[in-house]
């Protein structure tokens, strides 16, 4: 019989600590925002890096507030972002731009773009 051996975080670890994913888009639109990353409650970080050369927006799903209404006791509300209305939402520059966010990042993640419809956007998250 083998013997496993690893480390955490490793590539052989058996957890959901298990390696970072990348994901890679190419229709971020100024039309409409779409889901960048699902919800992931093992999620401790996740990186925005914008490769073309048009400026994204991206913002949660979800905020605790909307339109600059303050609500007595704070809950999540859905959020899309538009061209009008990007309060929210974190801009990633052209030409190399890089958002990282840690620690409470689990939930999911959307982009919209200022202009142009076929704009690309990587994304990577990593549970450890």
């Amino acid at each position: 019989m083998g013997l496993i051996s690893t480390g955490p975080g490793s590539p052989l670890s058996f957890s959901a600590a298990s390696g970072g994913k990348i994901y890679g888009y190419n229709n971020i639109s100024n039309v409409a925002s779409i889901v960048v990353a699902q919800a992931n409650p093992g999620r401790q970080k996740i990186t925005f890096h914008n490769p073309g050369t048009q400026d994204i927006f991206i913002g949660p799903s979800f905020l605790q507030n909307i339109l600059g209404t303050a609500p007595t006791t704070p809950a999540n509300a859905a959020f899309t972002p538009t061209t009008s209305l990007y309060g929210g939402t974190f801009r990633v520059y052209a030409n190399g731009g890089t958002l990282v966010v840690e620690g409470e990042c689990q939930g999911a993640w959307q982009a919209l773009a200022v202009s142009g419809t076929t704009n690309p956007l990587t994304v990577m998250e990593s549970n450890v």
